[in-house]
């Protein structure tokens, strides 16, 4: 009996003259195919993995010019283990990408300067921008991208993280937030071939099962609600409190409050205000798009932000002056640990040392304006919300085109507001 020979050397490989298949090792499934004057390598084995099963055929390379017969041995191995591991087709074998170097650190970075920045407001792109960093921090800056696929457990380290960082500080929407960040961050690495296909571990649409109510974001606190055509329910209780100052609070931060409930806009830019930003020839507060708390997109740059000044509003600024007017910021902080003027906070916790915790908050006084001019004015609700910073009126086709500022309108609605806060108690 002729004992088989296998072609397993580059050797015996040379001297093959003859086209026909020859097996290269036993019982392997692996073939050299010689054709006119290309020698190349062919794997066979029946999938699913039972002997009724078709013959699952998989080219493996071109002998000497792309692989060599060792070579070629590995390779096939390496493809019929992942087939039987995966359950899957050899076929789908040269669609799976090699392990990712890049790291979660440099991937993020990527998704968020390229990809997130040009749809997001820049205060909720810097907002997720720092969430961002506190994960890294806990990650470290060397863990690999592909080390959260999913069969790496990537769901379960973010789970733990998720819950480490965020949940122990009672933050829990932040959690959601974060995940949806981890989804939209995966997905670009999945597209960057960055990790294997259908192995983002938060994929679109998953949601953790602790995202129950606890985690939702509860809506304003504010005295809108008791607001009616009739009446301006406990508004004239709250101007009375703020007039009385029964916490004693500093001249400058009461001072701040009042402007805030007078200008219509976020707190986030009454605190940012700079004496530079009054235009004293227009009588305008003109703010710049790139202030934080006015919300402004990326690159909405030429859309700054216009209020209108009423006499109530100046004589109020005059007395501000007095105190801040040799300063950049009009309501400067010479005690701020962070920025060098009143902080956000400063607004929402004079309002809870007035008594009105769980009741009023400075976010929630965006509603009575929007409320209660509906209520007791004419005045449309497009020029209240263009007053407030909003821009909804740049959305879909009706913003390619329209570029009013109904400046005229504005100045209306801005003088009946601060004369009505008069009306109802306010004192400047």
């Amino acid at each position: 009996m002729t004992k088989k020979v296998f072609y397993d050397t580059d050797t015996k490989i040379a001297k093959v003259t003859r086209d026909k298949s020859y097996s290269v090792q036993n019982r392997s499934g692996l073939s050299l195919i010689k054709r006119g004057e290309s020698k190349y390598f062919e794997g066979k084995f029946r999938f699913p993995f039972h002997r009724d099963a078709d013959w699952a055929v998989v080219q493996i390379g071109v002998w000497s010019k792309e692989i060599n017969v060792e070579e070629a041995l590995l390779k096939w191995h390496e493809i019929k283990r992942w087939s039987k591991e995966n359950n899957k087709h050899p076929k789908f074998f040269s669609q799976q990408i090699p392990k990712s170097e890049k790291t979660f650190l440099e991937v993020a970075n990527e998704y968020m300067n390229d990809v997130y920045i040009p749809k997001r407001k820049r205060r909720t792109w810097q907002d997720r921008q720092n969430k961002l960093n506190q994960c890294l921090k806990y990650f470290g800056e060397h863990q690999l991208i592909a080390d959260f696929e999913f069969d790496n457990q990537g769901r379960v380290k973010i789970k733990k993280m998720l819950k480490d960082v965020f949940e122990t500080n009672g933050a829990h929407y932040q959690l959601v937030r974060c995940r949806q960040l981890f989804t939209w961050i995966f997905e670009y690495a999945e597209e960057e071939q960055y990790i294997r296909d259908n192995q983002n571990p938060l994929p679109r649409g998953f949601r953790f099962q602790w995202e129950g109510v606890k985690h939702q974001k509860k809506g304003n606190v504010t005295l809108a609600k008791g607001i009616t055509n009739k009446s301006w329910g406990d508004v004239p209780k709250f101007l009375q409190s703020v007039n009385e100052n029964p916490c004693n609070t500093s001249p400058l931060a009461l001072l701040a409050l009042k402007a805030h409930l007078l200008l219509c806009i976020r707190s986030g830019v009454v605190v940012r205000l700079e004496w530079n930003w009054y235009d004293a020839e227009e009588d305008m507060w003109v703010i710049p798009a790139e202030t934080e708390g006015l919300k402004r997109r990326l690159g909405d740059e030429d859309n700054v932000h216009h209020i209108p000044s009423t006499p109530e509003i100046n004589k109020l600024m005059s007395q501000v002056r007095k105190i801040s007017g040799w300063q950049k910021y009009v309501f400067y902080s010479l005690g701020g640990k962070n920025q060098p003027h009143l902080g956000e906070e400063t607004l929402n916790d004079t309002i809870q040392n007035l008594g009105w915790k769980g009741k009023q908050s400075a976010h929630g006084w965006r509603d009575v304006i929007t409320t209660g001019t509906l209520e007791h004015s004419d005045i449309h609700y497009e020029i209240i919300d263009r007053q407030l910073g909003r821009l909804a009126h740049k959305q879909g086709t009706r913003g390619h085109y329209d570029e009013s500022t109904l400046l005229g309108k504005r100045r209306e609605f801005m003088a009946w507001w601060s004369k009505t806060m008069i009306e109802l108690g306010l004192i400047v």
